[in-house]
């Protein structure tokens, strides 16, 4: 089909997926923007269709903020480049040109200034430019970060383009049958129980900035569905569903940094699971609530409400879920009476706890490799060798779990916690070539996977490698320099 170069060269990185796309837009407009206020500071993403009219060629070129940024995504390319007509299948290789840099007037001062693969490319001051088309070293790119794309492969990008048509339309059928009656009847029902499942589901394997805005759409769908007049009789379902949407947008928002953010979109999820009357969702709002106590280090608070969240009883996995929450936060809070109360708690409810019976599964399912490094993690805390040396077990134990799921239905984050709590108990016991070969997946784990729970956990593991008894180990050094790399680039910072 015709496309843009610009579509052509999207497709050869990557990035044609909009989230993708989206993303590394807002990364250099972020860019621009700070070296070279102006003009550029409007630059935002394109909504999906004004992208598909770029890479489609239906539209005329973009404004001036919107052409900067992508000469910079796109150097050393012209913006009159990006937007001619390119059918060819050949790699982009063959159509690039060979000029060793390209620069982008900014009018104040600056130049936009990439290499080769786009890879390299800054905003500088005039001056700088020639030093850099000499080859002088320019540092790292903020486009070195690695971030993932949901599904984008520069090998099977007709297979891609493919699935992103099969994705917006069956998102634009799903919208339509939610919205096509008029009223919520037992259509729009199915409809919206089959979106939860489906979003509670791709939680588990998607950055949390992936998957934010289609929840924070869904969720809008159904308030605009409880502000209109609907019978008694649909209400309960849909404050059901707001609350599990505002769960899962209170626990993305702590994923990403932002625990004011997830305190609230927790209230919310708790007021709807009350007008639900749903243990389920108030078993599971109360660990989202638990959570952003614990990664706020109040830890004592965080053990109370978990405990509090154990009084609602609900089939499933909700009571293992809480039981482990509470021993976590217990050991972080010093009290080992506690939890040994907690593992015996968390014990009793493995053996009763059945996912078969969570709804609606996916993330707001509590398995039992999570189950198990979450023990690892009190182990560890609690300190000593038989602690540690169970804690490295548990952590083993959840990763060969792990191992053994269908491939695409694991947590990425699930797993580096894992390694993370088993590198833990390693480092303690001062092994430390089982903590590197332990941890080395780790480091190439995604920037926009490397969430608060997973950046913190790293950040424990520099504190415990950089003090005196590791001083001269060269191992403990190879490990603190990769640590602090992989602190450079995370969720949080990759946003805007």
């Amino acid at each position: 089909m015709p496309s843009t170069l610009l579509h052509h060269l999207a497709r050869q990185r990557g990035w044609q997926t909009p989230s993708v796309f989206q993303e590394r837009f807002t990364a250099a407009a972020t860019t621009v923007a700070a070296a070279a206020p102006g003009p550029t500071r409007t630059a935002t993403p394109p909504s999906e269709t004004q992208m598909r009219r770029w890479f489609s060629g239906r539209v005329d070129m973009p404004h001036r903020a919107a052409g900067v940024v992508l000469a910079v995504m796109f150097s050393p390319h012209t913006i009159e480049d990006l937007f001619t007509r390119c059918t060819s299948d050949a790699p982009c290789s063959a159509c690039m040109p060979s000029a060793p840099a390209a620069a982008y007037d900014t009018t104040d001062g600056h130049v936009i200034s990439g290499d080769f693969a786009g890879t390299g490319t800054q905003v500088v001051s005039r001056a700088a430019l020639p030093a850099m088309q000499a080859g002088s070293p320019t540092g790292a790119s903020f486009f070195d970060v690695p971030l993932s794309g949901w599904n984008g492969n520069p090998d099977g990008s007709q297979i891609a383009a493919l699935g992103e048509e099969i994705t917006l339309a069956t998102s634009e059928s799903a919208r339509f049958n939610r919205q096509a009656r008029g009223t919520v009847d037992a259509t729009v029902i199915a409809q919206l129980t089959t979106d939860v499942e489906v979003l509670a589901s791709r939680f588990l394997i998607q950055p949390p900035y992936q998957i934010f805005t289609e929840l924070s759409t869904l969720r809008r769908d159904v308030f605009d569905m409880l502000h209109q007049r609907q019978r008694p009789t649909v209400l309960p379902d849909l404050y059901r569903f707001a609350g599990q949407l505002s769960a899962l947008i209170a626990h993305a928002s702590l994923d990403l940094g932002h625990p004011y953010a997830a305190d609230s979109h927790a209230r919310t999820a708790w007021v709807c699971a009350d007008y639900a009357d749903d243990d389920l969702l108030r078993a599971y709002t109360r660990w989202i609530e638990s959570q952003i106590a614990y990664w706020g280090g109040d830890y004592r608070t965080a053990a109370e409400i978990a405990e509090d969240g154990q009084d609602y009883p609900t089939p499933g996995t909700s009571g293992l879920r809480l039981a482990s929450q509470a021993a976590r936060a217990w050991a972080a809070a010093g009290d080992q009476r506690a939890v040994e109360a907690a593992l015996s708690a968390a014990a009793a409810a493995s053996e009763v706890a059945d996912p078969a019976e969570d709804r609606p599964g996916g993330v707001f399912r509590f398995d039992r490799g999570k189950a198990l490094y979450y023990a690892s993690e009190v182990r560890t805390a609690l300190g000593g060798q038989v602690n540690l040396n169970l804690a490295i077990r548990d952590a083993g134990a959840a990763l060969s779990y792990y191992a053994d799921q269908p491939s695409g239905t694991v947590s990425p984050e699930f797993v580096a916690a894992a390694r993370l709590d088993g590198v833990a108990a390693h480092i303690a016991l001062e092994s430390l070539d089982a903590a590197e070969e332990v941890i080395a997946p780790v480091f190439a784990l995604p920037a926009a996977s490397r969430t608060v729970p997973i950046a913190r956990r790293m950040q424990d593991v520099g504190t415990a490698l950089d003090t005196p008894r590791f001083a001269n180990s060269p191992v403990a050094a190879r490990l603190l320099e990769q640590v602090e790399s992989f602190g450079v680039y995370t969720a949080v910072r990759a946003l805007p």
